[in-house]
């Protein structure tokens, strides 16, 4: 999703344009929760990140659209976008005057059960227009736009996981280290989290690639990035070092090859760019 939203997820920042809707009793194992942002009037251009938690990220009407832009590559997304997987440059440009996105926040390894989908798949799919995925389960996109409120968008995606016959049930040593990386904030590595929380690094891994598409190293990344994002747009004085050895990085070489990588420049540009 855009990683001013998520942000906004990771500190708990929400008011009355931007907010979170928790999911019924029944949903709560499916979904982390229903999200509503407005959108930056000053900014059509957004950074696209993904925390480990799978999205779908629906504009406000059918016949919007988005250009998603990789690298070099760019192509247009309509309606609504699927995105998980580590992200990599990729930014979104909305194409129409849109004042908010409805966000769907999926656990990983439900995700993919619900919607039929290997855990691999967004490897190589990292931002994939949703309607490749739908066809193939019977949502209806359409239908969906048919629904005017925010509480009849919940209601509709509330149906269709109610009514899909999944198991979306993990591992318990899986998601206590799922948990335990979370509270770590990507401080640490994969020995420290084989030993601190008692499992195996081959179990870990295949555990890993199975049910949330990402190996351990990859997934602890990203929990170190996107914590290290939060300390860099939050501060007034841009201090490297400090923000890379406070996130768990040896050094601000480090931070700033894994900044690059993620946004396809360097932290100065980008803090130029969202200006």
């Amino acid at each position: 999703m855009p990683i001013n939203y998520l942000r906004k997820i990771q500190l708990g920042e929400f008011n009355e344009e931007n907010y979170r809707i928790s999911p019924t009793k029944e949903l709560e194992s499916v979904i982390e929760g229903f999200y509503i942002f407005s959108k930056d009037p000053k900014n059509d251009t957004h950074l696209i990140f993904n925390d480990g938690f799978p999205v779908l990220v629906f504009l406000q009407n059918y016949e919007e659209t988005v250009t998603v832009t990789r690298g070099k590559d760019a192509f247009e997304i309509k309606a609504v976008w699927a995105s998980a997987g580590s992200i990599k440059n990729v930014y979104v440009k909305y194409n129409n005057n849109i004042d908010q996105v409805f966000i769907v926040r999926f656990y990983p390894n439900a995700f993919y059960r619900l919607f039929g989908l290997d855990a691999q798949y967004f490897r190589y799919h990292t931002i994939t227009p949703f309607e490749h995925i739908a066809k193939n389960i019977y949502f209806s996109i359409a239908e969906f736009f048919e629904c005017h409120s925010i509480e009849e968008k919940i209601a509709f995606v509330g149906s269709y996981v109610r009514n899909s016959p999944t198991e979306t049930d993990t591992s318990e040593t899986l998601d206590k280290t799922l948990d335990y990386i979370h509270k770590l904030k990507g401080k640490g590595t994969v020995r420290n989290v084989t030993n601190d929380a008692g499992v195996n690094y081959k179990w870990l891994e295949r555990s890993f690639a199975k049910n949330i598409g990402l190996l351990p190293k990859e997934y602890i990344q990203l929990q170190r990035f996107i914590h290290a994002y939060i300390e860099l747009a939050g501060s007034k004085e841009v201090d490297l070092m400090r923000i890379a050895i406070s996130n768990g990085y040896y050094d601000s070489n480090h931070f700033l090859k894994d900044f690059k990588g993620y946004t396809g420049k360097t932290p100065l540009e980008y803090l130029k760019f969202q200006l």
